[in-house]
């Protein structure tokens, strides 16, 4: 099996920073409105963010301790249609 080529220093770093989730309190783009965001069940203050992807393709999810002050770079408000959850 061949490795898979890798990018530019920069640009995984470029790629890494807009996903980086980040504590900012009462900010306009918390994690809550996003369409990537999962809530959690038992807690509502709590949840999972499944943004990121594998080079594969496959869901890397980040859990989301307060999803009312936590946003990143890839925030997106809506709901998460049938077609971009699979």
């Amino acid at each position: 099996m061949l490795p898979l080529p890798m990018q530019g220093e920069k640009e995984i770093l470029m790629a890494v920073a807009s996903i980086e989730m980040r504590f900012e309190e009462g900010t306009k783009k918390p994690c809550k409105t996003c369409k990537w965001q999962t809530p959690d069940p038992t807690n509502p203050e709590q949840g999972q963010c499944t943004v990121g992807r594998t080079e594969m393709g496959a869901v890397w999810k980040r859990w989301v301790r307060d999803v009312f002050n936590m946003t990143c770079g890839k925030h997106e408000a809506g709901k998460l249609s049938f077609r971009e959850h699979v």
